[in-house]
């Protein structure tokens, strides 16, 4: 009697070997010769990948469709009229794009010139403004001593700023300095000191020229200057002019001392300002002038002030 193993064993040796042989799962285990294979069938255009699902290689493209287009005959010619870089140089050609072969030609109408132009604006121009110039400060006259009036004034101070006058373009005020005098002028002998007189103004011999000096009294003309003016002190007419004093005598005038109450409204050119007791007067040749209001004009009346 065999060992059942035996049995069991042929059996499962019998059943492999029948599996191996007409299962088709495991027949492909098993090494076939291809010639022996019967013919298969054509080729399909959607042909099945091979079993062993490995993608075809990469350079094997995908088969043509049966429905695909046709190629198109007569393709589109490329642009020639591409525009030009704006610097004249088309940029390196990388073989991605052919290069101009026909660029855009030369303009032969430039645009014409303007013949009429657009005026220029004219400007207007602000006009100049005329600031008004700072008033006139003359210099301050500062007595050694004190001074005092003698005479009370016959009107009533009143404060009004100080002008400079000129009696024309002839006249000049003291310290003006000339290099040579008109040939009109006249010698004019006082104390031994001669003096040169022309159109109303004095001038003393100076280094190189003539120097303008205040009038000397006692000095004597026969004819007074132009623009002279009357002033009335006392009951006697004396003649003002350029900060000076004449009076009438035997048909020539003589300079005098200014006259105490005298008023005139104008002062010449090199008056200075001195303040006495609060109020301010005006010094001209060692003579004082109140300000004054008098016959509806600004005045300088001349006081009698002595220094203590």
């Amino acid at each position: 009697m065999k060992k059942p193993y035996l049995k069991l064993l042929t059996v499962c040796l019998f059943a492999a070997t029948f599996i191996l042989i007409f299962d088709p799962v495991y027949a492909g285990f098993i090494q076939q010769d291809r010639s022996a294979r019967p013919a298969q069938r054509p080729p399909s255009n959607n042909q099945r990948p091979p079993a062993n699902n490995h993608k075809p290689p990469a350079n094997n493209q995908r088969p043509p469709s049966n429905n695909h287009k046709p190629p198109v005959s007569n393709p589109r010619p490329p642009a020639n009229n591409h525009r030009p870089p704006a610097n004249g140089h088309r940029p390196p050609n990388n073989g991605h794009k052919p290069p101009v072969t026909h660029p855009r030609p030369p303009v032969t109408h430039p645009r014409p010139p303007v013949t009429h132009p657009r005026p220029p604006v004219v400007a207007h121009p602000r006009p100049p403004v005329h600031h008004r110039p700072p008033a006139y400060r003359p210099p301050v006259y500062r007595p050694a001593r004190p001074v005092y009036i003698r005479r009370r004034p016959v009107y009533t101070y009143r404060y009004h700023p100080y002008t400079p006058y000129r009696w024309g373009p002839a006249w000049h005020p003291v310290g003006f300095f000339v290099a040579a005098l008109a040939t009109t002028a006249i010698v004019i002998a006082i104390n031994n000191q001669q003096y040169h007189y022309a159109n109303g103004v004095y001038y003393a011999p100076a280094s190189g020229g003539y120097t303008v000096v205040p009038a000397p009294v006692g000095a004597t003309i026969t004819i007074l200057p132009s623009g002279y003016s009357t002033v009335p002190v006392s009951n006697v007419t004396y003649y003002y002019y350029g900060g000076d004093y004449y009076t009438q005598n035997s048909g020539s005038y003589v300079v005098v001392a200014p006259p105490v109450g005298a008023v005139v409204n104008n002062l010449p050119d090199g008056a200075q300002e001195a303040t006495i007791n609060g109020n301010k007067y005006m010094v001209y040749n060692n003579t004082y002038y109140q300000p004054v209001f008098a016959n509806g004009q600004n005045a300088y009346e001349v006081v009698d002030m002595e220094e203590q």
